[in-house]
């Protein structure tokens, strides 16, 4: 009689009740969602090493052809640093979907990317020489404090971006862009003073240790910068819309 009672509870204790579909939907709603569709993982240490020796490599031939005097004998050269590295990473990032998962992984976040842009202060340079009379004021005084402008508010986007508001992605997007549209202005108006300003003041200083580390890696880098953290923004919106749209149809 015991045994009975006994083998009875044990039976009532292993029977679950069943789930219905609906039931199995509202359960995975409050799982951690996982897809075999993701494309973008987490950079592991070795890349994020690599990458960063890449971009110390890239600075240190800037520096050694600044230095050198290579920029100031050969035009040619210095404009095929200023804009080569920005044409190689469009071409990789549009073209190539296993660097487009790469640029994703390495920066995840854009407010580390967004941060890091203070170094533009360091732009003021070239406002400091126009004001000598050292650069075209023409060149000198728009790009110079456009860049003191960027790197001053750059911890600003960061921090509105990271309060996940509509309003502080708003001021993120417009920064970038922003800082896109002062690199366009520099880059234009130097190439204006260029063929422009003749006499004691021009645009030789550009080509000459230490102003020409600014177009010849501080430039591509911040154009790199800005466009992988609009395009990051991008990415990240498509793929939150996704993942709520996949959200929305279990309910």
């Amino acid at each position: 009689m015991y045994d009975e009672e006994s083998r009875e509870v044990q039976e009532r204790s292993l029977t679950f009740p069943r789930l219905s579909q609906k039931g199995y939907h509202s359960m995975a709603l409050l799982m951690p969602h996982t897809s075999s569709n993701v494309r973008s993982t987490p950079a592991s240490r070795t890349t994020l090493v690599v990458t960063a020796y890449v971009v110390l490599a890239w600075f240190l031939l800037v520096l050694s052809g600044s230095v050198l005097g290579i920029f100031a004998q050969s035009p040619l050269v210095f404009y095929l640093t200023v804009g080569g590295p920005v044409v190689l990473f469009l071409a990789g990032y549009l073209l190539s979907e296993v660097f487009r998962g790469l640029v994703r992984s390495l920066v995840g976040d854009p407010w580390g990317i967004t941060a890091l842009q203070v170094y533009r202060v360091l732009g003021v340079s070239m406002a400091i020489a126009a004001l000598k009379h050292a650069l075209p004021a023409l060149f000198g005084l728009p790009a110079g404090f456009g860049d003191l402008f960027i790197g001053v508010t750059a911890l600003l986007a960061a921090a509105a971006w990271s309060s996940g508001g509509r309003v502080g992605k708003g001021v993120f997007v417009l920064w970038n862009v922003l800082g896109l549209l002062d690199l366009i202005i520099a880059l234009s108006t130097g190439a204006l003073a260029a063929f422009t300003q003749f006499g004691p003041v021009t645009m030789a200083p550009m080509r000459l240790y230490p102003l020409s580390l600014v177009p010849a890696f501080g430039v591509p880098l911040a154009f790199i910068l800005h466009f992988t953290g609009l395009a990051q923004f991008w990415y990240r919106r498509r793929t939150k819309e996704g993942s709520s749209s996949r959200q929305a149809a279990l309910v």
